[in-house]
């Protein structure tokens, strides 16, 4: 498969899936946690304004949108990188997002958002944001091999499908330059940092036919250095 193709395929499982993710699972678990708290909490506005205990479908929609589709694609455009290196694995979804969980589960599951310590069980939501991450991963992997497989075929259907991969490789990667380039400058050019270098050295590698030692490192160092905030906040989260 080009690697058009391939970036296509990726980007439009994730960002099918990020919207689901984002749109549904994770306005789910918003309502575990808002199920949980104390009755007295009920009605109270979280960190981003909405009140507790209240799902709309607005809200489901904008989240849907502005998470999902930003986040869904550039987790295509990691998983464009990794599908390579992870190809022979049965459970290549399930290490892909355990992987993405680790590199940058710490944007999402952090100490600063008092919203996982105020509201229902800090651990319970932990984990199910946690979760997110992984079923994320498990959902693109699964649906990248379908749509691989149908773009490969011929007929109407494979090749209108092959247009909207297509166009989903293109905003993926123009937001995924958006977020890099702009990352930085809110104040923590980390996340960016880890991103860029789990997206491109990859590839890079098996494209010049670098060492292969040298594709690993450019998987590992970001998902050590993700996976030490990562964990460091789920600790103080929890303890």
């Amino acid at each position: 498969m080009s690697f058009g193709r391939h970036l296509g395929a990726a980007s439009l499982a994730g960002l099918l899936y990020g919207v689901l993710v984002a749109g549904v699972l994770g306005r789910l678990a918003m309502r575990v946690a808002g199920f949980t708290s104390r009755p007295e909490l009920i009605g109270v506005a979280t960190s981003n304004g909405n009140p507790v205990g209240e799902v709309t479908f607005a809200g489901t929609l904008a989240i849907a949108i502005f998470a999902g589709v930003f986040a869904g694609m550039g987790g295509g455009v990691l998983y464009a990188s990794a599908e390579p290196w992870l190809r022979s694995r049965r459970w290549r979804g399930l290490l892909f997002g355990l992987g993405l969980l680790l590199l940058l589960g710490f944007t999402v599951i952090t100490p600063e958002n008092i919203d996982f310590q105020r509201f229902g069980i800090t651990g319970l939501n932990v984990a199910m944001f946690a979760a997110l991450f992984v079923a994320y991963g498990a959902s693109t992997a699964f649906f990248f091999d379908l749509i691989s497989r149908a773009i490969a075929g011929t007929g109407a259907f494979a090749g209108g499908l092959l247009i909207v991969a297509w166009l989903a490789a293109l905003g993926a990667a123009a937001l995924t330059a958006l977020e890099v380039l702009s990352v930085g400058g809110v104040g923590d050019l980390v996340p960016a940092l880890l991103f860029a270098a789990a997206a491109v050295v990859p590839p890079i590698v098996l494209w010049r036919g670098l060492p292969r030692a040298v594709g690993y490192a450019g998987f590992a160092l970001p998902l050590i250095a993700g996976g030490v905030r990562t964990l460091s906040a789920v600790v103080q989260l929890i303890d």
